[in-house]
Parts: C-alpha cells; sequence; structure tokens
C-alpha cells in the first residue's frame, strides 16, 4: 500500500501513535526543527529519511525512533490495512484537525486528538457548536434518585436542544443516553476503545440507538479494545467537547471526578445534584460542592451556562457556524450559518443591520432562555428605547411574550 491520501495518513498517525514510541512530543520537536509540516508527514517515507540523514539539531533519541519507524514501516502499513478494512465494515469515518469540520469546542483546547473516528449523525456535532452541549456523568450504579434526576434533566436539557454527552458506561452514562436520544438534541457516546468496540457489552442496545439517532466518538482507531488506561483520556474529550458538565453522583473515588477536573481546567462550569452527607456513593460530589462546584438544583442554571458559552463563541471567538459536514438536508443549519453573519455584523458594523436583522438576532437569543429588555441590551449594545420598540413589534406579530419582566419565544 502506498501511502496517499489524507484518510490513509491519518490512519498511519494513529497506528504509529499506538505502536511506536513516537508521541506528540516527538511531533512538536520535529515540526519546531521544520523536518515536518504537520502530523501527516510522518507518513512520508522520503520525509523521514531526511530527518535521519540531515542534522536538524534533533535530540538523539528522536532520530533513534524515526529510524525505527523507518525499519517498522511495512509493519505500520499493515496495522493501517487493518485499520481501513475494519472502518469499512463498520461505516467509521475519521476526522482530522486539519478538516474544517473539526469540533469547535475543541479546536480551541489544548490537548486535543489530531485525529478521531465517528460513526452515525456527525450533524450532531454541528447542532452542539450552534446550541450548546452538555456533559452528563456519574456512579455506574445510581441511586434510584440521580437516576430520575439524570432522566429528568437530559430530557429537559435534549428538548431545548442541547447535545448530551456521556460515555456509555453503566448506570448513569447509559441513562443520560436513552433519555436524550429521541430529543431535539440527541446525544454522543464518547468510547474508550474503538467505534466499532461495544463497552461495555451489554450496552448493545444503547450503543444501537446511538449508532442509529447519534454519534459515536473515538480518539482510537478501528479495531482498538478499551484499555483501563484510556478511560481517563476519554474523560477529557467528554468534558473538552462539552459546554459544561453535570455530576450527577460520584463516590469518593471515582472515574466521574476525573471528567470534573478536566471541565475545571478547561475553565468549564461543574454541576453537582445534591445528596445525603450519609450516603456514600455521594462523597466526591459533595467534596466538589465543598470545592466549590455549583449546585444543580434544576436545568435553569445549566441553560444560563450554556447560554454564556455560546454567546462567547459567536459574538468574541468568531461564528462558529461555519464547520459543517454531514448536513443531512437540515434547513436549519443553513438558517443558523445567517444567524452567525448577523452577529459578526453586529459587531463590526451595526449600523448596516436593518430592524428585521435587529429582530432575527433577539429571538435567536430568546432560544435557550427567556430575558428581559435590559438582559437584551447588553447582549445586542442596542439601547433600550430600540430594543423596546422591537420587542413589542415580536409581541405584536406573536413570535414573543412577557411573563413577569421576561420575554420568552411563543413556540420554542
Amino acid at each position: 500500500m502506498e501511502i496517499k491520501t489524507d484518510r490513509d495518513k491519518d490512519l498511519f498517525y494513529s497506528a504509529v501513535m499506538l505502536n511506536t514510541k513516537i508521541n506528540n512530543r516527538t511531533l512538536n520537536e520535529l515540526s519546531e526543527a521544520n523536518a515536518i509540516r504537520d502530523y501527516r508527514d510522518i507518513s512520508d517515507k522520503d520525509i523521514l529519511k531526511m530527518i535521519t540523514q540531515k542534522d536538524l539539531g534533533l535530540r538523539p533519541e528522536t532520530v533513534m525512533k524515526i529510524k525505527k519507524l523507518l525499519e517498522n514501516y511495512g509493519e505500520i502499513e499493515k496495522i493501517v490495512r487493518d485499520y481501513r478494512k475494519i472502518a469499512c465494515a463498520n461505516n467509521i469515518e475519521v476526522v482530522s484537525c486539519l478538516d474544517a469540520y473539526y469540533p469547535y469546542n475543541w479546536k480551541v483546547l489544548s490537548g486535543m486528538p489530531k485525529v478521531f473516528y465517528v460513526k452515525g449523525r456527525y450533524s450532531l456535532i454541528d447542532n452542539m457548536t450552534l446550541s450548546g452541549a452538555v456533559a452528563v456523568v456519574g456512579s455506574r450504579s445510581p441511586s434510584k434518585y440521580a437516576q430520575y434526576a439524570t432522566d429528568q434533566m437530559c430530557s429537559e436539557l435534549g428538548n431545548k436542544g442541547i447535545t448530551i454527552v456521556s460515555g456509555m458506561a453503566y448506570g448513569t452514562d447509559r441513562q443520560a443516553h436513552i433519555s436524550s436520544i429521541n430529543t431535539k438534541g440527541g446525544t454522543i457516546a464518547v468510547l474508550a476503545g474503538g467505534c466499532d468496540n461495544i463497552y461495555p457489552p451489554s450496552n448493545k442496545d444503547v450503543y444501537d440507538l446511538i449508532r442509529a439517532n447519534g454519534l459515536i466518538v473515538s480518539e482510537m482507531p478501528p479495531g482498538q479494545q478499551p484499555l483501563r488506561q484510556y478511560f481517563p483520556s476519554r474523560n477529557r474529550l467528554i468534558a473538552g467537547l462539552t459546554d459544561c458538565t453535570l455530576i450527577m453522583e460520584a463516590g469518593a473515588v471515582s472515574g466521574t471526578l476525573h471528567t470534573a477536573s478536566f471541565a475545571a481546567a478547561q475553565g468549564k462550569e461543574v454541576f453537582v445534584l445534591p445528596n445525603s452527607i450519609y450516603y456514600e456513593n455521594a462523597l466526591g460530589g459533595l467534596k466538589l460542592l465543598e470545592d466549590g462546584g455549583n449546585i444543580l438544583l434544576n436545568t435553569d442554571s445549566v441553560i444560563d451556562s450554556v447560554a454564556r458559552s455560546l454567546m462567547f463563541k459567536r459574538m468574541n471567538l468568531g461564528c462558529p457556524g461555519e464547520l459543517y459536514f454531514h448536513n443531512e438536508g437540515n434547513e436549519a443549519f443553513e438558517g443558523e450559518k445567517d444567524i452567525c453573519a448577523l452577529r459578526e455584523l453586529a459587531n463590526v458594523n451595526p449600523e448596516s443591520l436593518t430592524d428585521g436583522d435587529w429582530k432575527r438576532i433577539i429571538t435567536d437569543s430568546l432560544t435557550m432562555k427567556p430575558l428581559c429588555a435590559d438582559e437584551l441590551c447588553v447582549l445586542t449594545g442596542l439601547p433600550f428605547y430600540k430594543i423596546s420598540k422591537l420587542l413589542t413589534d415580536l409581541e405584536l406579530n406573536g413570535t414573543v411574550y412577557q411573563d413577569k419582566g421576561k420575554y420568552s419565544l411563543t413556540f420554542v
């Protein structure tokens, strides 16, 4: 096999990272020495030979790693063939950080995968970029209380268009996926093994549901078994993919706490469902609350957190609406691209926007939660008299209604 296509190069990268001593530190060193342009060059034999022959100021151990890769190049090619065969048989696609449709939330974080694999509806990545995503994790043996709360909150958030992301483990993860799979926001499962590997095996029914109606994601290549050491890395991806994290229940020693730590390190809010101080399986969550976690009483505070994250992305980091992959003919995505363009224009040239444009921005802002006129003034930068006139027009045509000083969409 000749490594030619970008997808083969992505597979080659995965094979190298899992089967040689080359790691991201090695690639960074090669990049700083101008030996490679990006990670895909690691598959080019000519470039590898050049690295071993020229004095590029590399560490001796780095040069030895490249020489070893050249010696074992044929073996890596065989692994790539196996990856491709499994991927084709299981409808698994590979996504690169060099692709325009790489997840926005990962793009703005360091340490996210250069290559990852997906199976299912990639349009859910578009949805979560535009409408938000929440990580929901917890005990593998949750109490009925935690399971009920997981069901209720995932259903509510999902019906608001927020995507629920979890790890397809027993207990809380399973409930989170089941409760959100058929909602507007849908669900994404991030696995510790390859996308073709159902783990735990007893969750095959959930896996089949997500495969058909949701999205399965993994940084591990096709065929890879979910080893114990891969789970903490999987948890960092769950936290990174989302806008905030919900801890439904966690013991004093729990993998769930890893996800909370990653979320906090990424600057994201962590919400914890309160529980009894005498319930041992909740001590980890209570410790998070003691350390400054947000108390999870209902979905309102979660929606606020997601809304803040979306506003930051749309108005400060530029429009993420350009990142699209398998649109599946969904016209809503086209509309979202337009609203992102309007928001960008509102930042750079607000005078060019018509009243109709401002009304679209207002209704888009009300999609996530009710807002008062003052809050809309802050979000849009418009004076109160202007916002008041626009809201009156929207009330008269039945688009919004007012309740206790807050404006809501008539239909959400």
